[in-house]
């Protein structure tokens, strides 16, 4: 998240300490700091953040936030100048606008029309523009897309916090996870347990394959398939599913949603307002239907 960023400890000499896998301050002192430093006070700790409204890439537009209830008396403005330049170099170092083949163990910044081949064991902070990841692979971490930013695959564990505006990933697979997605941002397949917690605006999911999950989705969201017991726990307003199978299952449904097909025990527990299912088979549940909506074709157990 962009207020977690850049986690850092200053050292009483203005030199930063930092690990882009770091997650709070303790890990940066468990690893770095020696006794001698605690017993001499030789640091404390801080976050280098953009201002609120500015991208991570724009470095001129950073603040240093103290993390501790007051600066230590060896803060100088000269300390100060020279941990400040320290750190604009730290950022400068993680943005990328042309195109690299591999990012391996590494933390960075896309930006412009940067192209990157391959990802591994890597974090993303952010994707802006027209920045292009080919393939994310083994645990890496994306943690912002926005623009017109796009991947092609991801996979093996990999993880992106955040999809805004046109942002577009194509293939999803091997447990990958996105945490939100806003805006128009689309997903062109998942598989193999990949999941999606949420879904808001315009978002589109155009198939779900391999027990794949989508927590929720809002507004005019769309899933074209789901196989292998994939579930949507939450649909709103104008959301659309056109085919759900083996098992598959919808929680909640309001509105204008619509399901055209489900088969092998797919469940619906509520559907609302003018939602409409064309077809049921093998066992399906409905366990509410209420105002327009309707069945058309049904072959089950309960209604």
């Amino acid at each position: 998240m962009l207020n977690d960023f850049l986690l850092i400890l200053v050292k009483n000499d203005g030199n930063i300490v930092y690990d882009i896998f770091a997650t709070s301050h303790k890990d940066l002192v468990n690893k770095y700091i020696t006794p001698e430093d605690e017993k001499q006070k030789s640091y404390f700790k801080a976050a280098f953040v953009p201002k609120e409204g500015h991208r991570l890439d724009e470095v001129n537009e950073y603040v240093l936030r103290n993390a501790e209830v007051s600066y230590p008396l060896w803060f100088t403005n000269d300390i100060q100048n020279i941990a400040i330049a320290n750190l604009k170099s730290i950022i400068n170092s993680m943005i990328i606008k042309g195109r690299k083949q591999l990012l391996l163990h590494e933390g960075a910044i896309l930006a412009g029309n940067a192209v990157v081949d391959e990802l591994k064991h890597s974090v993303i902070f952010a994707m802006y523009d027209n920045a292009h990841v080919k393939l994310v692979d083994n645990s890496s971490e994306i943690q912002r897309m926005t623009d017109e930013t796009f991947i092609d695959e991801l996979c093996d564990n990999s993880k992106i916090e955040e999809v805004w505006g046109f942002a577009k990933i194509k293939e999803m697979h091997d447990y990958s996870k996105i945490m939100k997605i806003y805006g128009q941002g689309k997903v062109g397949k998942m598989f193999d347990n990949s999941r999606i917690v949420m879904l808001k605006g315009d978002a589109n999911i155009m198939e779900m394959l391999d027990q794949s999950k989508a927590d929720r989705l809002k507004h005019m969201s769309k899933v074209d398939e789901m196989h292998n017991h994939s579930v949507i726990e939450e649909m709103w307003d104008w959301t659309v599913v056109e085919k759900m199978f083996d098992q598959s299952r919808i929680n909640y449904m309001d509105e204008e949603s619509r399901v055209l097909e489900m088969f092998n025990d797919s469940t619906i527990e509520y559907m609302c307002g003018n939602a409409i299912v064309e077809k049921l088979y093998e066992n399906s549940l409905v366990r509410k239907l209420e105002q327009a909506a309707k069945i058309l074709e049904k072959k089950l157990k309960e209604e």
